[in-house]
């Protein structure tokens, strides 16, 4: 009987110390007020104000604008991508290029929220993140016959 209860007792402190480790690893971020939510219909987007941006290129073409996108009402950030020419078709295997994509990403804990331009818009915008006394920046993303282009706002 003593080295059953020993036995689920040992098992009892793997199985602890495992969900402590999984608890660990996956990095949990914080959600905050606005977390995710839409600029437009939270009211945050009425007097936002770009404070960092970045021209989404590479070393043969220019594909448009990524915008860290800020709200002193709501205190948030979201990205803004903006293509210069409609997206093309894209994001299956007959297209041959993925569709272009922007994200929000909060330095403090990792968390991120995405956007995706599809075939025929020029443009998309990220759900928002808490910025209060925290910093964040956007990256943008275009996957073209020109080429691919990767790139990031400084943060704020």
């Amino acid at each position: 009987m003593r080295s059953r209860l020993r036995t689920f007792a040992r098992a009892g402190v793997v199985a602890g110390g495992l969900g402590l480790a999984m608890i660990a690893a996956t990095g949990v971020s914080h959600a905050y007020a606005h977390d995710g939510g839409d600029p437009s219909s939270a009211g945050c987007a009425g007097r936002a104000t770009t404070v960092e941006s970045a021209t989404v290129e590479n070393a043969h073409s220019a594909f448009g604008t990524i915008e860290l996108r800020y709200s002193a009402a709501c205190h948030t950030v979201w990205a803004r991508l903006t293509l210069d020419h409609t997206q093309p078709a894209c994001g299956n295997a007959s297209a041959g290029y993925a569709c272009a994509g922007a994200s929000v990403i909060r330095d403090d804990d990792g968390r991120r929220y995405g956007c995706t331009i599809h075939q025929g818009q020029s443009q998309c915008y990220t759900p928002m993140v808490y910025d209060k006394g925290m910093t964040s920046f956007a990256e943008g993303a275009v996957d073209r016959a020109a080429g691919m282009a990767d790139v990031r706002t400084a943060a704020y």
